[in-house]
């Protein structure tokens, strides 16, 4: 979130606001004292100095040592949150894996588990893993932590209606589906849950936690086993009317490509997909006896990209096509949306500068030169984003109200 977003009123009626205002700076800014708080958020230093007070005594924030100073006088007291005040339960329903984790406030995973599902449009199978990792992990806390668990997040693949508490499977195509999940978690578990997109959960996580901290507008695109994105604008995720916004790998990118399971034609996800890019690694492999690749017995996204390394023809073929696609979307992104900053994110993601560097020069050679500066583009910073951004959903609900939401009461029992 930009600094614009630490602004905060005097007066009692919005106490609660700037308590969230005062908790959030220092959870973004700190180590941070008192006085560059009040300059920072806009409250009179002693509203500030009261809040920090009542942040301190409940065991959210602590005072980490004094700031270096070149001028005479008392040094300042740097104050930072306390990352194991507080833990959410994240969950990243993905299409091969439902994987879940204990979160802090610093956003770290502490204990993740992880189940392989067959089919993640199989509700039932799907669901089952996601109740049985949260139970786990909650049951697994030592008693004394579980108090401090303030909520569940869960990710889930493909488009996510939160008005309407319901998901869209590509398969069934104009059938939306209720998200009864989220009412199993909150009964079995007994604490508030949220969810979203899993593209805009890793967003989330970058936004909070890393290569989007202090940028208003970027793009993560998550490029998996499928393709998606979660659009940040104004410093806040954008979901649009039935939150199909950021489905770029629907996006055709070849009006005359073959069909994809959606519906539609030459969608980038047909063309720069992991399976799609391991199938044309496949097909290449025939006509080029000299690739490394022959050598491998299951063909895997990370056995391709180390072959990439290497110099291998066949990697190297493959990639320049999957850079010119990904530069297709990533072009018609920037004229859409104007992002300061485009994260790669997911499997594909780890062949780093070998697909930055390729597709920042195809995009370079087709964008309006004055453009070409002012767009970023680099890889996703946060590891496990889209579970640690699962849990954001439920830290960013107590950080709007800290001292005002207890600690989590114990869960159902399990």
């Amino acid at each position: 979130m930009g600094t614009s977003g630490y602004a905060g009123a005097n007066h009692r009626s919005v106490k609660q606001g700037n308590r969230a205002v005062i908790f959030r700076a220092i959870h973004a800014l700190g180590p941070i004292a008192r006085i560059d708080l009040a300059r920072r958020t806009g409250l009179n230093p002693g509203t500030v100095s009261n809040i920090v007070d009542e942040l301190i005594e409940s065991g959210l924030a602590h005072e980490s040592g004094f700031q270096a100073s070149t001028r005479a006088g008392r040094r300042a007291v740097d104050l930072e949150v306390v990352p194991s005040a507080r833990y959410a339960i994240g969950l990243d329903i993905a299409r091969n894996a439902v994987t879940g984790a204990v979160v802090d406030l610093s956003g770290q995973p502490l204990h993740q588990l992880s189940e392989p599902v067959p089919d993640p449009w199989e509700g039932e199978v799907s669901q089952s893993a996601a109740l049985r990792i949260a139970q786990r992990l909650v049951s697994e806390l030592p008693r004394d932590e579980r108090d401090r668990v303030v909520g569940v997040g869960v990710g889930i693949v493909g488009p996510v209606d939160i008005r309407a508490r319901r998901s869209l499977s590509p398969r069934s195509r104009d059938v939306w589906q209720d998200l009864d999940l989220v009412t199993e978690l909150e009964r079995q578990i007994g604490l508030p849950t949220h969810y979203d997109n899993n593209a805009n959960t890793g967003a989330l996580a970058e936004l909070w936690f890393g290569a989007g901290q202090g940028v208003d507008d970027f793009v993560l695109l998550t490029l998996g086993t499928g393709i998606g994105s979660g659009l940040v604008l104004g410093g806040d995720l954008h979901h649009g009317d039935h939150g199909l916004a950021g489905e770029v790998g629907h996006m055709s990118v070849r009006l005359d490509g073959p069909r994809c399971a959606c519906g539609n034609f030459g969608c980038l996800e047909v063309y720069a997909a992991v399976p799609r890019i391991l199938d044309a690694v496949r097909s290449r492999l025939a006509a080029t006896p000299s690739s490394v690749l022959h050598t491998e017995t299951g063909l895997t996204i990370d056995a391709v990209i180390a072959a990439l390394d290497a110099g291998d023809e066949v990697a190297t073929a493959v990639f320049d096509d999957v850079a010119r696609y990904l530069a297709a979307g990533i072009i018609n992104i920037i004229y859409a949306v104007d992002p300061q900053l485009i994260l790669l994110g997911r499997e594909l993601a780890r062949a780093g500068d070998a697909l930055i560097d390729r597709v920042r020069a195809e995009v370079d050679r087709r964008v309006f030169p004055a453009v070409r500066d002012a767009v970023e583009i680099r890889s996703a910073a946060v590891r496990d984003a889209p579970v640690v951004g699962a849990a954001t959903l439920a830290l960013r609900e107590f950080f709007r109200a800290p001292l005002d939401t207890p600690s989590a009461a114990s869960p159902a029992p399990i």
